[in-house]
Parts: structure tokens; C-alpha cells; sequence
């Protein structure tokens, strides 16, 4: 397996579980670009490797790393957990004798946004769109919207399969939140949250501009909380004391338990201009919480639109402050 996932160098975390999950019937091995050249032994069966190197020589030494387990070990599959540079590695890894497979986590083939994002995007998009892409024996993806945009390309459907990611319904159903946003926030009728990773494509800079919109219109005590962290949390939280709209929009931060504001808050809104599938909404909907979210990922096709969940189009304003308005 090729990665980019830095966590799974760490023994204690989720994901290195999860790979210990994936290892009890099979043997895998799993390289992943970093500084520092590392072996971790997460289970008897379960090994990762940090490639060593700086940023720039990591797909290199990722190369270099990889021949020499090759040469070692008998591999039935080479599996690259992304369609462009880790997957161009798997592409040149791949022996006769083995299966090349790429997992797709995002739709960035579905739509114009990711090839429209700077240059090292455009070359990511045509790099995986013409090589790597065609050149896999098999294609894993997360959600049914990816597969549709997978096959858009001219891909096989019969290549493609879809694994979604498990999302723990029951154990969200029957969680007893240990606190309220209502009893921490009282002053406010309605509170909202905006709940992932703070970087552009969650398109948190747009849903911030909508509400400071909707509340300067109604007139109403309502809250908006930001909770995550990321590369757009300083400029986002300038935007906010911009529009001097730091009593009604409010950032907690990456959370410990998100559950306890997904299952207390009012509405999730999940204002992303892309995504290949969408955990926080499928969380939300588990945990009986009212959505608004824009028409990507699981919208429309694991989670249908109903009286709970409102689908808009991407960045279609005046859609979003009508959903606000109706909760």
C-alpha cells in the first residue's frame, strides 16, 4: 500500500487501527512519503515505512523503498491511496504479476473545481485522468457520485467498485451526549455547525459570508459554530472580525467528541464545494440532526433529500439563506 496518511506512523492513532484491522487475514505493507526513514511494526502482519527525505526527494525514495520490498516479498496487489503521485508510483512499481488498484477519496473528477485550482492541481488532474487512471486493473472508490464520474472518463464500470466508508449508525444513535450547545450557548433560539477541516474546498469562507447575510436579514439570536482546524482558520477568523460577526459566528477548534454538538445543535451545514463522500452528513444523519448541504458527495445518492436533509446547489445563495430560513 502507498499512502499519504502521516498518521499511520503513529501506532496510537485511529487510522493505524484501522490498518491493523485491515491485516488480520492478509500480510500488508504500507509506504508512506515522510521525513523521516522509519519502520513501524503495527501488528504481526501489518508493517508501515516512512520513505525518508525532504519534501522533494520523497517520491523518489518512496520509489526506492518500494523496489526493495518488491524484491523481497511475493505481492499478489499494489494499492496507492490516491490517483496522482502515489498512485504515478504505484503505476511504476507494478510488476507483471501483480494487480494495480487506486483508491479515489474525492470527486475530483466530477466537476471543474480541481483542475481549476492552481497549477500542481491541474497537473495532479491530467497526470491521474490520462496515466494512472486508465492504467489501474482496478478502481476502489468511496461513494456512487465518484463511480458516475470514474465512468464519465471511459472507465469500465466492472473496474470500479464502490467500498463506503463505515459509518458507526448505531453507536452515534445510542450515544448520550455529556454536554448541550444550547445550555453552553443560551442566549441563542438556533445554533448551527459547520463541522470538518478548515482548508478551501470546504468552502467555509462562502457559508460565513451567507450567514453574516441571513442574520443582518432576520433579526434573529442565532449562532454559527465553526469546529475544526486547518489552513484557512487564520483568514477565516480575519473574515469574521471583518464583518464584526464575532457574537454570532464562533470557532471551537478541532473537537475530542464532535458528537456531542452534532447530536445537539439545531442544523449541520456542509457547504463543501466538493467532496468524494461526506462522513460528517452521513454522521448528522445518523444522529437525527437537520442538514443543509450542497449537492456533492453522499448528496443525492447515499443520503436522499427528505424533511430532514435539504440539498441546494453548489453556492446557490439564495437557496442556502431560504434552507436557513426553514429551520
Amino acid at each position: 500500500m502507498l499512502s499519504l496518511d502521516q498518521e499511520i506512523l503513529n501506532p496510537d492513532s485511529r487510522v493505524a487501527a484501522r490498518m491493523r484491522s485491515y491485516g488480520q487475514n492478509k500480510t500488508i505493507d504500507i509506504i508512506i512519503p515522510s521525513v523521516k526513514n522509519n519502520t513501524v511494526n503495527l501488528s504481526p502482519t501489518v508493517t508501515a515505512y516512512g520513505s525518508g527525505g525532504t519534501k522533494w526527494q520523497q517520491f523518489f525514495y518512496l520509489l526506492k523503498r518500494g523496489s526493495g520490498l518488491l524484491q523481497l516479498n511475493n505481492y499478489e496487489i499494489i494499492t496507492a491511496q490516491d490517483p496522482f503521485l502515489v498512485g504515478f508510483a504505484g503505476m511504476l512499481l507494478k510488476q507483471k504479476k501483480q494487480i494495480f488498484e487506486i483508491q479515489i477519496h474525492g470527486d475530483f473528477f466530477g466537476g471543474s473545481y480541481y483542475r481549476n485550482s492552481g497549477l500542481k492541481n491541474w497537473l495532479y488532474y491530467y497526470l491521474a485522468r490520462w496515466l494512472v487512471i486508465p492504467y489501474a486493473d482496478q478502481i476502489r472508490v468511496v461513494g456512487e457520485r465518484v463511480k458516475q464520474s470514474i465512468i464519465k472518463l471511459g472507465i469500465r464500470e466492472e473496474k470500479i467498485s464502490v467500498q463506503p466508508i463505515v459509518v458507526p449508525v448505531k453507536e452515534i444513535q445510542e450515544y448520550i451526549p455529556k454536554q448541550n450547545a444550547h445550555d453552553l450557548f443560551p442566549e441563542f433560539n438556533k445554533i448551527f455547525l459547520c463541522l470538518g477541516r478548515l482548508d478551501t474546498v470546504k468552502n467555509v469562507g462562502w457559508l460565513i459570508a451567507v450567514f453574516n447575510d441571513y442574520v443582518h436579514n432576520n433579526h434573529v439570536p442565532v449562532l454559527l459554530l465553526i469546529a475544526g482546524d486547518g489552513s484557512e482558520r487564520n483568514q477565516l477568523e480575519i473574515q469574521v472580525k471583518n464583518l464584526d460577526a464575532k457574537n454570532y459566528i464562533r470557532f471551537l477548534g478541532a473537537l475530542k467528541n464532535p458528537l456531542d454538538y452534532l447530536k445537539t445543535v439545531d442544523c449541520l451545514l456542509f457547504p463543501s464545494l466538493s467532496e468524494g463522500y461526506g462522513l460528517v452528513a452521513m454522521e448528522a444523519a445518523a444522529a437525527g440532526t437537520k442538514i443543509i448541504m450542497n449537492d456533492v458527495g453522499v448528496a443525492n445518492y447515499e443520503l436522499k433529500a427528505s424533511e430532514r436533509v435539504t440539498i441546494v446547489a453548489v453556492n446557490d445563495w439564495v437557496e442556502f439563506m431560504t434552507a436557513l430560513k426553514n429551520i
